[in-house]
């Protein structure tokens, strides 16, 4: 172990820890135990990454990404999972963007139609009854809506940024190299900031309006009485299955603790080399080092298919750990 690259608060799956395991005044806990949310313990990392974290992420998309902003810093990388919240103005964007693919893939159809109508039954020519209806609604709806959508497709592919509207905000982070977890304010500054071993990963169940339950993952600080706890849930897209979040919860796990290698997932690969346990064992294992980020996008899909159909039947997480008890 790297003793010189790792703090002295990072999370060690081998060590016993002198904490409480009493949960104390903590409202937020408590809270979510009474409403029949369940605590999620800690157990034995294992090498079970969760296919539903990062699904936006693609080889192809990361590669074009390096060569046009080399600069660049993954959301999560060796030392840091770092979440982050867009601008209100980005999501208003966002939204606009989404309202202009929509009025060219399924109003200017109709649209078109309607034109083609009105040509017909019009008293003068074709020509000059279709131009009078459509070619005002191209000018001033069509064509602004177009350059939206396009706009949209070059920032999800990565060739363009506009960073005069792509502000954002820290939501938390889990530094490896420190085992800290930190939660931050609106305004950017911290609320918090904890070891893990002081957190309780809860499974939050809420019921809808239809009578359905609904899932998230949430993480709460065991001491200090917060009513605000650590969204995990935005690691993946919302309402997964139970299991998938027992695979989230065990892949941060093995992401936090310095025993195990980095999760063996395409947003980590790039990192790997730069963390001294996980450097020291694909060294051992003789692991392709671009192993994901050499497949193409339909032997990606297919490499996610078949964990998740491995998956099947498999436990989500290792065995429940008790990191409070003594060393024996």
């Amino acid at each position: 172990m790297n003793s010189e690259y790792y703090q002295d608060t990072t999370f060690n799956s081998r060590k016993r820890y002198h904490l409480s395991p009493e949960s104390g005044d903590n409202n937020l806990l408590t809270k979510f135990l009474k409403s029949g949310s369940r605590k999620l313990p800690f157990s034995t990392p294992t090498n079970e990454i969760s296919t539903r974290v990062d699904t936006e992420n693609k080889p192809g998309l990361i590669e074009r990404l390096r060569k046009i902003k080399p600069e660049l810093e993954p959301f999560w990388h060796h030392e840091e999972l770092a979440i982050e919240k867009p601008s209100n103005y980005f999501q208003i964007y966002h939204l606009i963007s989404v309202l202009g693919k929509g009025a060219i893939l399924i109003i200017l159809p109709l649209y078109l139609f309607v034109c083609i109508f009105f040509g017909l039954v019009s008293e003068s020519s074709f020509i000059v009854g279709f131009n009078e209806v459509f070619l005002p609604f191209l000018k001033w709806l069509f064509i602004p809506a177009a350059l939206l959508w396009l706009q949209a497709v070059l920032i999800d592919r990565g060739y363009w940024t506009p960073t005069w509207i792509m502000t954002s905000k820290k939501v938390f982070t889990l530094n490896r190299k420190t085992g800290m977890v930190t939660l931050y304010k609106g305004n950017g500054k911290v609320r918090y900031s904890h070891p893990l071993v002081e957190f309780d990963c809860v499974l939050v169940s809420t019921p809808s309006q239809q009578g359905l339950m609904n899932y998230s993952l949430m993480l709460a600080h065991r001491y200090n009485g917060s009513t605000h706890g650590i969204p995990l849930s935005l690691l993946a897209t919302p309402n997964e299955s139970v299991s998938e979040y027992y695979r989230i919860w065990n892949m941060i796990l093995c992401y936090m603790d310095i025993s195990q290698p980095l999760p063996d997932c395409l947003i980590l690969e790039e990192s790997r080399h730069l963390d001294p346990v996980t450097a020291e064992y694909d060294k051992k294992t003789g692991r392709n080092p671009r192993y994901w980020r050499d497949m193409s996008e339909e032997e990606y899909k297919a490499a996610l298919e078949a964990i998740r159909n491995k998956q099947q039947g498999k436990p989500e997480t290792g065995p429940e750990l008790d990191i409070f008890s003594e060393a024996v």
